[in-house]
């Protein structure tokens, strides 16, 4: 990206929801400055996705395209879908209600020349709600809190993986990746609740170094009907968490990160997180649900 005056990056956008949603990221991309840009919409076989594909290609934007899985893949097989499709040097991979701001490019092309090495630079991020107000719920007060510092944060090496596993105060959504470091990640099965943190980490295992920045250029929407929301309600997030945080604690030993390896194994947060859902699971009488919390919160 350095030596133009334009950034150049491309986009690609898992899909499955709201085709409303979808427009509207589309359009924030659509209206970036400086910055030279492609779009990939990769839907994972959304019931109504040939309409959604027909109004997308009404746009008649020779920048965009759109690609259909034959069957879905679920969240997780589909992100890594998207990391295989990328071309470009430097790519993102936005939620499908997410909307980056017209700034994106230029705050994305900063970071990367002032740390050349990075494998991952992630503009600052404000979240929103449903309507695209702004919103601050308390999984984000909590990234807020864990976040070491306000300005601009590099993570790499032990130190760098031990801050993300105890907290993930990181949006990947908003983050612009190194292709040639990210396609060598390996797809995780059965990990969607915790895929965003594992291939993060892996960068950070492989080498690869991390930068946060300070400067807002992404609108983060958080709602009630997320992907992450509904998972948590149904008790599945928590025993996937686990198994990621069990896996990666035999990786992080033989690499002799201890500082990581003790924050995979306390997983404090996450077992807080699981424990502070068990009274929604109670009231709803989901037994199920509630046994998973339990589950993840004391093991």
């Amino acid at each position: 990206m350095a030596g133009s005056d334009a950034a150049v990056i491309e986009f690609l956008v898992p899909y499955y929801g709201s085709p409303e949603y979808l427009h509207q990221t589309i359009a924030s991309i659509r209206a970036l400055e400086d910055t030279d840009w492609r779009l990939t919409v990769v839907e994972d076989a959304y019931p109504d996705g040939l309409a959604v594909e027909r109004s997308v290609r009404a746009l008649e934007d020779d920048r965009i395209r759109y690609l259909r899985n034959e069957k879905n893949l679920g969240n997780n097989a589909n992100t890594y879908r998207c990391i295989e499709l990328a071309e470009g040097d430097w790519f993102a991979m936005p939620g499908a209600d997410d909307l980056v701001n017209p700034n994106y490019g230029r705050a994305v092309a900063d970071l990367i020349r002032r740390h050349p090495a990075a494998a991952m630079v992630q503009p600052a991020v404000e979240v929103i709600d449903e309507a695209g107000a702004p919103h601050f719920p308390l999984p984000d007060k909590i990234k807020r809190l864990t976040r070491p510092g306000t300005g601009e944060v590099v993570l790499a090496g032990d130190a760098g993986a031990a801050s993300l596993l105890r907290s993930n105060w990181l949006y990947t959504p908003a983050s612009c990746y190194r292709r040639e470091h990210l396609q060598k990640v390996s797809f995780r099965e059965g990990i969607d609740a915790a895929h965003d943190l594992a291939f993060i980490v892996d960068v950070i295992m492989a080498g690869g170094e991390v930068v946060a920045g300070s400067e807002v250029a992404f609108r983060y929407r958080r709602h009630g009907s997320s992907h992450s929301s509904s998972f948590a309600r149904s008790g599945r997030r928590f025993d996937q968490e686990r198994k990621y945080f069990e896996d990666i604690q035999a990786e992080l030993n033989a690499l002799q990160w201890k500082s990581a390896e003790r924050a995979a194994r306390r997983r404090l947060l996450s077992r807080l997180n699981a424990l502070s859902q068990l009274p929604g699971a109670a009231l709803a009488r989901d037994s199920g649900a509630a046994k998973a919390m339990l589950r993840h919160g004391v093991r």
